[in-house]
């Protein structure tokens, strides 16, 4: 009996451990167990990945809102992926596996009850669901024999909840950038509000908060997603967060990154988040995710082995229908001109360092750039 014991226990964590063969073009789910130390359910993982070389082609993780639907978020990216060439990966954290929405996700189980905090009830790290994230990293990376160094994310609504807490007490993750559109509410970072809404209670660490403000995080923002708390379909609705970050989601998403950046100012030190407003756009997570394209981009198309610090593209912005783009190399350069959208718009080999934009509209372009098979990006705004 006691062989058998065993030999279950040996088959249960290699059943969780074993590789999915993931595969170029391919679109399916796995599930995904936490090993120990990790003290989290499994979790579905929706994914999609296009053609090209899945050992070296940049990741994105999309986090999803309250409707627990990871297949719907992975599909908000499926033609940006196919257009960009990047994996797309989105965790469901079921409500069988992780009952209770506020605390066991957009709280990230960090407290036992996270409108309730005290020291007692602070869980350790390995209980917490964002410390899943990197091993599921991990994970795909020894399925796919990767080579990927980082890993984009990209949250809506509750999912946006998720991630800019991970960043606050996980600051060193192996997230490159994170894009948090239309968070209902967040934490912010005031010692005078009780944790979640401020950061009294929280044993969030000084140091660990100062790490987050030197991430790449977007605070991203629909300029329609106004309505209130006190309406059906608001936001969190209690007379504290009301009366500390406002009525709705801009509003509240304005407070949270003005607030962040005033404590980041007074403590002295770098402060490197965004904020970003979609106008004429709402509560909408395909529509926030297609302007969230523009700030992963710079991420899900350069490679680390070039130093974007070397390359440069002026005049930017320019209204001169030519551009010069010069580097510290003598190689060949590559260059792909893409839209806001993702659509590549122009693919040219330059030997002269100059680039025609005069057929392109008014608006913001990725420009990628490839040496001797390193690319990074630079944005170029057209006038």
């Amino acid at each position: 009996m006691h062989r058998i014991k065993i030999l279950i226990s040996f088959l249960i964590y290699y059943q969780s451990g074993i590789g999915q063969n993931l595969s170029a073009n391919s679109t399916g789910s796995f599930t995904f167990t936490p090993q120990p130390p990790l003290n989290r359910p499994p979790v579905e993982v929706f994914y999609h990945i296009p053609e090209g070389n899945i050992a070296t082609m940049p990741i994105l993780m999309s986090f999803h809102g309250a409707a627990r639907d990871g297949a719907t978020h992975r599909d908000y990216w499926v033609n940006m992926a196919n257009s960009n060439g990047f994996m797309v990966f989105a965790p469901q954290f079921s409500n069988a596996n992780y009952p209770g929405l506020g605390d066991n996700y957009i709280m990230s189980n960090i407290f036992e009850d996270g409108d309730n905090p005290s020291p007692e009830t602070f869980n350790d790290q390995n209980e917490w669901t964002c410390s899943i994230l990197d091993p599921l990293f991990e994970y795909i990376k020894t399925d796919i024999s990767g080579t990927q160094l980082s890993y984009s994310a990209w949250g809506h609504s509750a999912g946006a909840q998720f991630l800019h807490r991970l960043f606050m007490y996980l600051p060193n993750s192996n997230i490159n950038v994170a894009v948090c559109s239309n968070a209902g509410w967040y934490t912010v970072p005031e010692e005078s509000v009780n944790y979640p809404y401020g950061i009294l209670n929280s044993q969030l660490p000084q140091s660990d908060l100062i790490s987050s403000f030197s991430n790449n995080i977007i605070i991203h923002l629909g300029q329609d997603d106004t309505v209130p708390s006190t309406d059906p379909g608001g936001p969190r609705d209690n007379t504290v967060l009301n009366n500390q970050q406002g009525l709705h989601r801009l509003e509240r998403g304005q407070y949270f990154f003005n607030t962040s950046q005033t404590v980041a100012g007074n403590l002295g030190v770098d402060f490197n988040w965004e904020k970003h407003e979609v106008p004429n756009v709402g509560h909408d997570g395909q529509l926030m995710a297609n302007d969230a394209l523009q700030y992963l981009m710079p991420f899900l198309l350069s490679t680390p082995e070039f130093d974007s610090n070397t390359l440069s593209i002026f005049p930017n912005p320019t209204n001169t229908g030519v551009v010069t783009i010069t580097s510290n190399k003598s190689d060949v350069m590559n260059v792909q001109v893409f839209d806001i959208l993702g659509k590549q718009v122009k693919n040219e080999t330059l030997t002269n360092n100059t680039l025609s934009v005069s057929d392109l509209k008014s608006g913001i372009y990725i420009v990628k750039i490839t040496q001797n098979n390193a690319s990074t990006t630079k944005r170029l705004v057209i006038r």
